[in-house]
């Protein structure tokens, strides 16, 4: 049953993702795929799915509402760093479905030229149903846009 339920929602996240601005990939706990559709120049929603790859690996999914401020941080006072801050769902299929609230902060960096762009994510999650408690997730990823 489980399965089941995880692979109707992949297929409504893919195919709400299909046609849209970014794709790309996530490295740290959990690791996996991610999306993100800009609704307008400061407001975006994001997805992922992603395997944790610690003592359990567990399935989880993920989509944030997520507002970003332009330029709010500069790397060696050229490359402009936008942070971003939102609040979001997050599902995880481990021995019970697990949910829970998800509130992402990051810095992210456009590549203009190349239509792409890098970022770093801090994450904590309250898990509201199957289990109650606090987990953090970290991640550094990359996507490209088209």
């Amino acid at each position: 049953m489980k399965s089941i339920v995880a692979i109707l929602i992949l297929l409504c996240s893919l195919s709400s993702w299909a046609n849209q601005k970014g794709l790309g990939i996530s490295i740290g706990n959990p690791t996996g795929l991610n999306g993100k559709y800009w609704l307008d120049s400061s407001k975006a929603i994001d997805a992922g799915m992603a395997w944790s790859l610690g003592k359990h690996s567990d399935f989880s999914l993920h989509s944030d509402y997520l507002l970003h401020k332009d330029a709010a941080f500069y790397f060696n006072d050229v490359h402009p760093l936008d942070f971003y801050y939102g609040i979001g769902a997050r599902m995880e299929f481990s021995d019970d479905i697990e949910l829970g609230v998800r509130v992402p902060l990051g810095i992210t960096h456009r590549f203009e030229q190349e239509s792409a762009d890098i970022f770093a994510e801090v994450a904590p999650i309250v898990d509201l149903v199957s289990k109650t408690g606090l987990e953090l997730h970290l991640l550094f990823g990359a996507r490209y846009y088209f």
